[in-house]
C-alpha cells in the first residue's frame, strides 16, 4: 500500500497558481508576438510562438490532471473509504498491486474501491443494481477490474459469486404469484426476468474478473499470487465450506458453454469471463497437484460433506468444472493444459503429447454438470485444428481424437444441450474426420492439394465413434446447425480446391466432370450428417421436416462462406456455434409451419439442389459458364435477384444470395433446365444426389 495524504483546499490554491502562471505566460506570448509583428526589422525564422503555446497548453493540462486526481481522492473521502483529520487532510492507502498512469486510471481505481465496498454490504436489490449497473459499465476497464478484484480479494470474489447465486435461488424459490408494482405482467415473464437479471449479474462478475487477469495493471507475479490464493479456497478444507461453489461460479459465469453466450432479456450476451491462459493453467495445475497428493477425498469434497443440506450436484463443487469451462473460452489455455508437448523444443515432425493430464481427467467421476465443462475445454482446444508451422494442430488433433473416442462412449444420461453444443464444436473443427467416416475412406496429405491444406489428422480412423457422437450431439438444434454449417464450409473449400487444381487450358467439359465428382463427395457428407441426425433424434414426420430444413439452411450458409480453400476450413467453429446460439435467442430458427411449404421436395432433392447451385457458382467464378447463359431467347440479360454484375458489367451468379434463399434456388433450377447449354451439365451433377443417399445410409447405421 502507498499512503496518500491530501489537503484539498491547499491543493486547490496551488492549482489556481499554476493556472495563473499559464494565463500570465499566454499574455506575455501575445505581447511578444505583437511586438515582433510591429517591428520594422527582419526577424529570423523562429518557432518561439508555437513552442511557447505548446508549453502553456501542457501546463494547463497538468493542472487539469492534478485537479482530476484531487477530485477522485475527495470522492473517496465522501464515500467513506478514505479518512479526513481535523486539519482537512484526506488519507487513503492506494493499492500497490494496480499500476496507475493517469487520472483516468485513478478514477477507475476509485470507482472500483467504492463499488467493492458497496458489494460487501449491499442488500439483494442493491447488489443486483450494482452488478448490472456500475460493475457492468466498467467490466471491460482493465484498471477498474484489477482494482475491484484486489479490493474484494480472492475469497471476497468467490464469496460474491456465491452470494449472487444464493440471492437468485432464494428469490426464485419464493417468487410471488402477484406483484403490485407490475400487475399487468404474468408470473412466467416476471420469473424469467428475475432469473435473467441475476444471471446477468453472475456473468458481469465473471467477465470483470477475466478482464482483471488479463490487465496490464497487474504484474505477472501478482497474477500468479492471486491464482495461488484463489486455488487455496478449494484445496484447504478449513476455508468456508461453500468456497468451491463460489469458485466455479466466478469462473463459469452464467453457464458452461464454450461459445460463451447466454440469453438475457431476449438478447444474447457474454456468459462469462475470458481469462488469462497462464492464470487458468496455474489454477488447473494447483488442483491437479493437490488431488494427486491428497490422502482420501480432496479438500473440495470434504467441504461438500460439511453442508447440512445438498447444494447443487457434484459438478457444481468440483473446481475443475469452473477451470475447464473457462479454458473452453480460452483455447490456448485448453490446448496447453490438456495436450502439452513432452518437450517444448519439439517440432511438428517430432512432437509427442504428454497425456498425463488427460488420463487424470478421464478418471474423474463426471456428472452432467462437470461433463459440460469437460466438453467445453475440449471444444476450446479443438479451435487449434488449423494448419500451422508449430505443434498446435498436431496436439489439437491428438486431444480431439482422444476426446471423441471418450465422448462417444458416454451414456445418454450424461448429456445436456450444453454438452452437445460443446461437442458439436469439436466435430465441426474435425470435419476432415467426419468426412472420412462418411465415405469410409482415409485421407492422405500427399494425394491432393485439398488434403495438404488440412491440419494434422488423427492417428487412426474412428468411424463408429464419430457416427455415435454425431447421433448423440445432433439431438440439439444449435449443435445440428453448427456441424451442418461447418460441413458447408468444408464442402465449399473442397470444390474450390478441386477446380483450382485443373490445368489452365482445361475445357468446360473437364471442369463439369470435376465438379460432378466433388459434388458426389459433398453430397455424401451432408447426407451422412442428415442420416446421423435422423437416427439420433428419432423425429416424427413434422419434426423431421424442421430438422432437415435446419440442416439445409446451415449447410447452404456454410457453402456461401469465405471463398478461399484454407480460410473456409480452418478451425474456429466456436464462432459458428455462437452465431447459431444468437439465432436461437432471436427465434431465427425455422418453424414447423415454414417447413410445411417444402414438404413436396425431399431432403435429398433439396441437398442436391444446393450442391448443384454451389457447383455452378464455382464454375462461374472461374469462367467455365458461357456468357450466353445469362441471355434470354431475345438476347436480353436476365434480371434475377441472385445474379449480379461485375466491374465490366457482365452478369454472374451471386452465390450468397442464391444459397441463402430457397426461392432463388427454385429459380436457378428453372434456369439451368431451360437453357440447353447449362442443362448438359445437369446429368453429371446428379451424382451429388447419389452421394447424399450413400451418406445418409451410413449415418443412420
Amino acid at each position: 500500500m502507498t499512503k496518500v495524504s491530501l489537503n484539498a483546499e491547499k491543493l486547490e490554491t496551488a492549482i489556481a497558481q499554476i493556472r495563473k502562471v499559464a494565463t500570465d505566460a499566454e499574455g506575455a506570448r501575445s505581447s511578444i508576438n505583437l511586438e515582433i509583428n510591429n517591428a520594422d526589422v527582419a526577424v529570423p525564422d523562429t518557432d518561439f510562438s508555437s513552442d511557447a503555446l505548446t508549453a502553456i497548453d501542457n501546463l494547463r493540462a497538468r493542472a487539469d490532471e492534478i485537479e482530476s486526481c484531487k477530485d477522485e481522492i475527495v470522492r473517496l473521502n465522501e464515500s467513506g473509504i478514505a479518512g479526513m483529520d481535523a486539519n482537512g487532510v484526506i488519507t487513503y492507502n492506494l493499492p500497490d498491486t494496480v499500476t496507475i498512469n493517469s487520472s483516468g486510471d485513478l478514477s477507475s481505481v476509485v470507482q472500483a474501491e467504492i463499488d467493492a465496498e458497496k458489494a460487501k454490504n449491499a442488500d439483494p436489490d442493491e447488489l443486483l443494481d450494482l452488478m448490472n449497473g456500475s460493475v457492468a459499465d466498467h467490466q471491460d476497464d482493465e484498471v477498474y477490474a484489477a482494482a475491484f478484484a484486489d479490493a474484494m480479494g480472492p475469497e471476497g470474489m468467490a464469496d460474491l459469486a456465491y452470494t449472487i447465486d444464493k440471492h437468485r435461488q432464494y428469490q426464485l424459490e419464493n417468487f410471488p404469484d402477484y406483484d403490485p408494482k407490475d400487475p399487468d405482467t404474468d408470473y412466467g415473464t416476471r420469473w424469467d426476468r428475475t432469473n435473467e437479471a441475476w444471471l446477468s449479474a453472475q456473468a458481469t462478475l465473471s467477465i470483470c474478473f477475466g478482464t482483471a487477469t488479463n490487465s496490464s495493471a497487474w504484474t505477472p507475479q501478482h497474477r500468479k499470487e492471486y491464482a495461488e490464493e484463489l486455488a487455496e479456497l478449494v484445496t484447504d478444507e478449513d476455508q468456508p465450506y461453500y468456497m468451491p461453489l463460489g469458485f466455479n461460479l466466478l469462473l463459469e459465469g452464467a453457464n458452461r458453454t464454450a461459445a460463451n453466450t447466454a440469453e438475457v432479456d431476449g438478447e444474447a450476451v457474454q456468459a462469462g469471463g475470458v481469462f488469462n491462459k497462464y492464470f487458468l493453467q496455474d489454477l488447473g495445475n494447483a488442483i491437479q497437484a493437490h488431488e494427486k497428493t491428497s490422502e482420501g477425498y480432496p479438500a473440495w469434497r470434504e467441504m461438500m460433506l460439511k453442508t447440512s443440506s445438498p447444494e447443487g450436484s457434484m459438478g457444481d463443487w468440483d473446481p475443475m468444472a469452473g477451470i475447464l469451462t473457462a479454458m473452453g473460452r480460452q483455447p490456448d489455455a485448453a490446448l496447453d493444459f490438456l495436450a502439452p508437448p513432452v518437450d517444448d523444443r519439439a517440432t511438428e515432425q517430432t512432437v509427442e503429447v504428454d497425456g498425463t493430464t488427460w488420463e487424470w481427467l478421464k478418471g474423474r467421476d463426471w456428472d452432467s454438470t462437470s461433463f459440460e465443462a469437460l466438453t467445453a475445454a475440449i471444444a476450446g482446444a479443438s479451435e487449434h485444428r488449423q494448419l500451422t508451422t508449430g505443434t498446435k494442430d498436431e496436439r489439437a488433433a491428438w486431444i480431439t481424437e482422444q476426446a471423441v473416442v471418450d465422448m462417444a462412449g458416454r451414456k445418454d444420461g450424461l448429456w445436456t444441450d450444453t454438452s452437445r453444443q460443446n461437442a458439436a464444436v469439436v466435430l465441426a473443427n474435425s470435419m476432415q474426420e467426419v468426412d472420412e467416416a462418411a465415405g469410409d475412406v482415409q485421407r492422405n496429405s500427399r494425394r491432393s492439394q485439398f488434403n495438404a491444406a488440412m491440419p494434422a489428422g488423427w492417428d487412426e480412423k474412428h468411424d463408429e465413434e464419430v457416427r455415435a457422437l454425431l447421433q448423440e450431439t445432433l439431438k440439439d438444434d444449435v449443435a445440428l446447425q453448427t456441424v451442418s454449417d461447418a460441413a458447408g464450409r468444408y464442402a465449399s473449400a473442397r470444390m474450390d480446391s478441386a477446380l483450382d487444381a485443373l490445368p489452365e487450358d482445361a475445357s468446360g467439359e473437364e471442369a463439369y466432370k470435376r465438379a460432378s465428382q466433388t459434388g458426389y463427395s459433398n453430397g455424401r457428407l451432408i447426407g451422412y450428417i442428415q442420416g446421423a441426425a435422423e437416427k439420433g433424434r428419432g423425429d416424427a414426420a413434422a419434426e423431421k421436416d424442421a430438422t432437415n430444413q435446419m440442416i439445409l439452411n446451415a449447410f447452404g450458409k456454410g457453402l456461401s462462406f469465405i471463398p478461399g480453400p484454407q480460410s473456409a476450413v480452418a478451425g474456429k467453429a466456436l464462432s459458428i456455434a455462437e452465431s447459431y446460439a444468437l439465432d436461437m435467442v432471436g427465434d431465427c430458427l425455422p418453424s414447423n409451419a415454414q417447413q410445411a411449404q417444402d414438404e413436396a421436395v425431399s431432403m435429398q432433392e433439396q441437398a442436391m439442389r444446393r450442391i448443384l447451385a454451389e457447383s455452378y457458382v464455382k464454375l462461374d467464378e472461374r469462367g467455365y459458364l458461357p456468357p450466353e447463359a445469362y441471355l434470354d431467347y431475345e438476347n436480353n440479360y436476365y434480371e434475377d435477384s441472385w445474379m449480379k454484375r461485375d466491374d465490366q458489367g457482365d452478369l454472374h451468379i451471386d452465390g450468397e444470395a442464391l444459397l441463402s434463399n430457397p426461392e432463388s434456388i427454385e429459380q436457378f433450377m428453372g434456369w439451368i433446365e431451360d437453357d440447353w447449354e447449362l442443362d448438359s451439365v445437369l446429368g453429371e451433377a446428379l451424382m451429388g444426389s447419389n452421394g447424399f443417399e450413400a451418406g445418409a445410409k451410413s449415418g443412420r447405421r
